[in-house]
């Protein structure tokens, strides 16, 4: 296989299966046409050279015929071409048939041979044609190979071969017909070899972007069974993760500068999401959004939380003017792909608004947590309690925490 397979560029193959007709009628035509040519050319001086002039006549239109088809295919006329090679060969096998290869007990007739390839070839060259011509004229073929191979019928027009030159047509025409069946096999079947190749690079890059963009098990489902329902966990957690200042940010960069920025922040994040074993949901924006606990069960959900917010405040020390807020809450939520044509897995639930607005209200590089969360990880890390907090959508007042940093100082505490 060349390379442009593997940049991509033989796809046109895929999306235009006319490409790949186009070249497979022009093979055939060059050959074929290139075959007649010297077969006739051939004909004609054996035939001048051992005094037979009226069949060096007669064989005269084999030869036009190829060297016709090579110009009308050089010039890119393929369809006349095909045309003209179908129809005209038809009537020269035909007449050769009836007029020349007369059967003998000890010789039979091959010239009918040639009209088995002819049928196969017509079938591909007509494939513009109506279907009753395409259909119709390769059945009139085979109907041709059957009457002259059951009978003894030819016409006596003082055109038969004496049994020398008897024999070498016998030889040319079976060779000739079997070497034919033979180009147009290998022709076909390369291109569906071509075609199978293709289909499977196609169908690696596929299964690698859907393994992309969604959980290895819901890929796996939607791979084998092409649909997912949404499903209730009950225990999980869902990070909301925001650039402080993103609009001013926005404002003093150029967009392609900003673009790499956080193509490589994200990139970075998404290492350690894989790494912890959580499942990245989306990104809206400046803004990043991960589970933990979906689509499979994790005791440790909470705790793994933390751990990737810690990594991702470290990251972003990497990067001049990027300071993040985090916001996790822990509990029960609904997870599943949505859409049809961009099919998507989300979450949804109350602990999803719940971590956003806990984000909102958090203060540059600390990670904040909801009550549940607290509850699950307390043992492990140290917090600071913020009472008295009120949260959109929620009523009364609650408490939120932020994690004691382990090396660099708490940011100040938003009132």
């Amino acid at each position: 296989m060349s390379a442009d397979i593997e940049d991509g560029s033989e796809y046109l193959v895929l999306r235009d299966l006319e490409v790949t007709h186009e070249r497979r009628v022009r093979l055939l035509l060059v050959v074929t046409s290139s075959a007649l040519t010297l077969i006739g050319l051939c004909a004609l001086l054996t035939f001048f050279i051992d005094g037979r002039w009226i069949n060096g006549v007669f064989a005269s239109p084999v030869f036009i015929v190829g060297a016709a088809g090579a110009i009308l295919t050089q010039r890119g006329q393929t369809r006349i071409a095909a045309l003209l090679m179908i129809v005209s060969l038809f009537l020269i096998f035909c007449a050769i048939a009836l007029f020349g290869d007369v059967p003998t007990p000890g010789l039979p007739r091959t010239t009918q041979l040639s009209l088995i390839p002819l049928a196969y070839g017509s079938y591909i060259g007509l494939r513009r044609e109506s279907a009753w011509i395409r259909h119709g004229f390769s059945l009139l073929c085979l109907s041709a190979v059957v009457f002259f191979s059951s009978t003894d019928f030819a016409i006596d027009v003082g055109l038969f071969l004496p049994r020398g030159s008897h024999t070498v047509v016998n030889w040319a025409f079976s060779l000739g017909a079997m070497g034919l069946l033979y180009l147009m096999l290998h022709i076909y079947m390369g291109d569906v070899a071509r075609i199978e190749h293709y289909l499977h690079l196609a169908n690696n890059r596929f299964v690698s972007l859907v393994s992309g963009m969604f959980p290895k098990i819901i890929a796996e489902r939607l791979l084998a069974d092409r649909q997912t329902f949404p499903k209730r966990h009950a225990n999980c957690s869902v990070l909301f993760a925001d650039i402080v200042g993103f609009t001013g940010i926005t404002e003093r960069m150029e967009p392609e500068a900003l673009i790499a920025i956080l193509s490589e922040v994200f990139l970075r994040f998404d290492r350690c999401v894989e790494k912890n074993g959580l499942t990245k949901i989306k990104t809206i924006g400046d803004a990043y959004m991960v589970a933990a606990g979906v689509p499979e069960s994790d005791s440790d959900h909470a705790a793994k939380m933390i751990e990737f917010a810690t990594q991702m405040l470290d990251i972003v020390k990497d990067f001049q003017d990027i300071e993040l807020r985090i916001g996790i809450a822990s509990g029960g939520l609904v997870a599943g792909v949505i859409g049809q044509s961009r099919q998507v897995y989300d979450v949804w639930g109350d602990v999803v608004n719940l971590a956003s607005r806990i984000e909102s209200l958090g203060a540059p590089n600390q990670i904040q947590v909801c009550e549940t969360t607290y509850a699950l990880v307390k043992d492990m890390y140290d917090f600071i309690e913020r009472s008295g907090i009120s949260i959109k959508g929620k009523a009364g007042k609650h408490n939120v925490y932020l994690l004691v940093p382990t090396v660099a100082p708490a940011a100040p505490i938003p009132s």
